[in-house]
Formats: structure tokens, C-alpha cells, sequence
């Protein structure tokens, strides 16, 4: 059995995913550590948090599915890119002043935008490696996730 070559420009779009899996992660965590602080300045209750904190996964597993069927359809880096796209617009209401409904809207369309992107990134990387190639690559994609929140907790601590 021979192997395939891997194609040119392999490595750098897996390490561009793991960056792209490591903002995923890192931007699901932001409203869990700003909590008092948001509760506080935004003179929200416990059950309006809450809220506020699941909303984000209100359309998060149903973009997964719809998109899981568009990106076999649309070639994949135009899908990765519309995620980030959709990403940046839900967070650019919140760098001036807004109130609770505004930050709950944008947190459902993060949701709705951030759902797909491990499936999204998972199938880039099967696209860009032959099968018996695979493994490695996937994982450092997966590790992402994990550095996201690593890397997040202590530089959103220090922020806060």
C-alpha cells in the first residue's frame, strides 16, 4: 500500500484551525468569568444570567446540523470564513454600551455561529489529509479547544 502525499499548505491550514478552535473555545467561556461583573454593571438577577449564559447554546446544536449539510455543498473555506464573519458581527454590538436584550440576541447568534465550527474544521482537515494521514492533525485541531481555555481563564482573569 502506498501512502499519498500530503498536499502543499497542509500544516499551515491545520495550525490556522487549531487557532480558529482555540478562539471557539476560549469565546464560549468569556460570560462564565465576567459574571459578577456583567450581573453587576448590567443590574442583572441570577435567573436573567442564566439565561443570559444558556442562551448561547439556543441555536448552537441546530446550526451544527444545517451547516453540517451546507458544507458539503459550498466549499469549506468559504463556510469557515462566514462562521468568523458571523462570530465578529455578534460581538461588535458589545463593545459600546447595550443593555441585556441586545447582549442575549448577540449570544444566541455567537451560539448559532460558533456550533458548526469544530465539524466545519474537522471536515477542512479530512479534506487536506489522505486517510491513513488523518490522526495527527485532527488531534492538534482538537487541542484547540483545550488551549482556548487554558489560554483564556488566566488572560480573561487578568483583564476582569
Amino acid at each position: 500500500m502506498t501512502t499519498q502525499p500530503t498536499p502543499k499548505g497542509a500544516w499551515k491550514i491545520t495550525f490556522l484551525l487549531f487557532l480558529f478552535m482555540l478562539v471557539n473555545f476560549a469565546d464560549k467561556i468569556v460570560v462564565g468569568l465576567a459574571g459578577v461583573p456583567i450581573m453587576t454593571e448590567l443590574k442583572l438577577e441570577p435567573e436573567e444570567f442564566g439565561l443570559l449564559g444558556s442562551s448561547f447554546f439556543f441555536l448552537f446544536s441546530t446550526a451544527a446540523i444545517v451547516v453540517g449539510f451546507i458544507v458539503n455543498r459550498i466549499d469549506t473555506r468559504w463556510v469557515l470564513l462566514a462562521l468568523a464573519l458571523v462570530w465578529a458581527l455578534a460581538q461588535f454590538p458589545m463593545v459600546g454600551t447595550i443593555g441585556f436584550a441586545t447582549l442575549l440576541v448577540c449570544r444566541v447568534i455567537l451560539g448559532a455561529g460558533e456550533g458548526p465550527a469544530f465539524s466545519v474544521a474537522v471536515h477542512s482537515v479530512y479534506k487536506w489529509f489522505p486517510d491513513e494521514k488523518r490522526t495527527l492533525p485532527t488531534a492538534i485541531l482538537s487541542q484547540g479547544s483545550a488551549f482556548g481555555v487554558i489560554l483564556a481563564v488566566p488572560a480573561l482573569n487578568w483583564l476582569i
